[in-house]
């Protein structure tokens, strides 16, 4: 862990939570991949409650946490997940609390995976108090899992074409209704769709088990793909279809608009308001034949997954046939639930996007404000009240200053206390003599290939056919280039992360969770990208 305290004294704001508790322990690595980057403060103001009550909702339908303790904490030593110098981050101590009080995991094993050891003065002790509890709710909130977030996203759908589609707002106050109503969304989404993502990791280790069980392991990252038109790589369909003449691109950014680079940002310019990086991608389609194109891939992972689950079972011992059965059962059930309730929050972030615009543009116009675009550095309840806090503009512009300080500094991946903002990174320096970087491998393949470096995904190109992707994080925008990349070099993630489900969907071999890939490797850099150990190589 980093040291504990700051090197400023930073005044708490919309993008800092403050000063915590020394014994406090923080982590980025898993919040960055929901959030990554300096966020506005619209954009957390829109996020944080919803995000913390979201997964705090989701503990309760799995029975560890009563319903009372749903409620976002005033303190942020008790809260799942809080806002340092601009930069999501999850408290691994509350944290580590739920899972003692969760059967089947620990607190130890959920260090382990979030930062990749756990810490020699914590130990885990569990919590049964609340077992019985989970016996019977978990099961519960499973069955009805599927149907909740399937009746939310296809609500939300239908809603959010009407919400951005052109007129549909007539005035400030057409928009503070719609940007309300698009945070209201969101925080009814955010609870099925948590739970999905807690259940998935559960499963993934169920089939990483039966794996190692029959002797095959490894084989886990095969038997969890091949769903078929999963909500991640679904869109990749219809945008190769256009690339064939058989759809127009117009008709793509109605339907799949609110995707886009840094498309979890407010005040992103996604594909809806910029269709513009789609070209790059259409004409790489346009050369690629159809054996390379999502269609094909996804008969070939599909065939795959059934030759992996027959040589599973036929390894395992007759009488633990059934259990194995039914956790491959359970996994193709719900590991392609991952994604949906993605798709339907990020629908309600552009429904809120296009409401901001338009209340910016009127403020402007009003005088309230010198630019449309100052309206995402104020929060949401400041643009959901009928009136401006007194001062707005020079509020703006403290927000601009303590943003841009933010963008201007990097945080330690994991820190207790209050953490110490160090310059950014420089990578055009030299480099130590370090030459091999590690992760979790997440989908098979040895690739050779030049290295693509992409750290802001609204300026940076994205890669050539045949070139390999190395990246912070991924979210679900990327899938559409990703068709076109050799293999995958991910600092944040693990096994059932985003770039990780459609790495394995398109059959892109990829390592996760570098955490420094993007520092150790340069674009240009030949590198070999090894998807079963884990290991990538800088070749040259």
């Amino acid at each position: 862990m980093a040291p504990t305290e700051p090197t400023r004294a930073e005044p708490r704001g919309p993008l800092h939570a403050g000063p915590c508790a020394p014994h406090v322990a923080w982590t980025t690595a898993n919040a960055g991949e929901a959030i990554p980057g300096v966020v506005t403060p619209l954009t957390w103001s829109f996020f944080g409650e919803a995000t913390e009550v979201g997964t705090r909702g989701a503990f309760s339908d799995l029975g560890v946490l009563r319903e009372p303790e749903v409620a976002r904490p005033a303190r942020p030593e008790e809260r799942l997940w809080d806002i340092h110098f601009g930069r999501a981050a999850v408290n691994v101590d509350v944290m580590r609390g739920l899972a003692d009080r969760t059967p089947g995991t620990s607190g130890d094993a959920l260090e382990l995976q979030m930062l990749g050891a756990v810490r020699p003065d914590v130990t885990s002790e569990a919590d049964r108090r609340r077992y019985g509890v989970v016996a019977v709710k978990a099961p519960y909130g499973m069955v009805r899992l599927k149907g909740r977030l399937h009746a939310a996203t296809e609500d939300i759908d239908r809603w959010w074409r009407a919400a951005v589609a052109p007129g549909s707002l007539a005035g400030a106050d057409a928009a503070r209704v719609q940007l309300a109503e698009a945070a209201e969304r969101f925080l009814h989404v955010m609870r099925p769709h948590t739970f999905a993502a807690f259940l998935c990791q559960g499963l993934y280790e169920q089939v990483r088990a039966v794996a190692e069980a029959a002797g095959r392991p490894g084989l886990e990252t095969t038997l969890l793909t091949g769903y078929g038109e999963m909500s991640e790589t679904a869109y990749v369909a219809d945008l190769w279809r256009v690339s064939r003449g058989q759809g127009t691109l117009e008709g793509f950014v109605r339907a799949h608009g609110y995707h886009g680079p840094n498309e979890g940002e407010l005040a992103a310019r996604v594909w809806r308001l910029d269709p513009r990086p789609l070209h790059k991608t259409l004409e790489s389609y346009r050369g690629m034949d159809e054996e390379q194109g999502p269609a094909a891939m996804e008969r070939r992972r599909i065939d795959e997954r059934r030759q992996a689950e027959r040589e599973v079972l036929a390894a395992t011992p007759r009488h633990r046939r059934p259990a194995a059965r039914l956790v491959l059962h359970l996994a193709g059930t719900f590991v392609p639930l991952r994604g949906t309730g993605k798709a339907a929050f990020l629908q309600c972030v552009d429904a809120a996007r296009a409401a901001a615009l338009v209340l910016g543009a009127e403020l402007t116009a009003a005088g309230e404000l010198d630019a449309p675009e100052d309206v995402f550095l104020l929060t949401l309840p400041e643009l959901t009240a009928r009136a401006l806090p007194p001062g707005a503009r020079e509020l703006v512009a403290e927000r601009r200053a303590s943003r841009e300080r933010y963008l201007a500094e990097e945080l330690p991946e994991s820190w207790r206390g209050s953490p110490v903002p160090v310059p950014r990174f420089d990578r055009t320096g030299a480099r130590d003599d370090r030459v091999v970087v590690t992760g979790t491998p997440v989908c098979p393949g040895v690739v050779e290939g030049i290295a693509r470096l992409v750290l802001d995904p609204e300026e940076d190109d994205g890669p050539d056919v045949g070139e390999v992707l190395v990246c912070r994080t991924t979210d679900p925008s990327w899938a559409s280039v990703l068709v076109v990349a050799a293999a995958m070099v991910i600092d944040i993630g693990g096994p059932i992360s985003h770039g990780a489900i459609v790495a394995r969907e398109l059959g892109v071999p990829c390592v996760i969770g570098t955490r420094d890939g993007t520092e150790v490797i340069r674009d240009g850099d030949r590198v070999r990208v090894d998807g079963t150990t884990g290991e990538v190589l800088v070749l040259e």
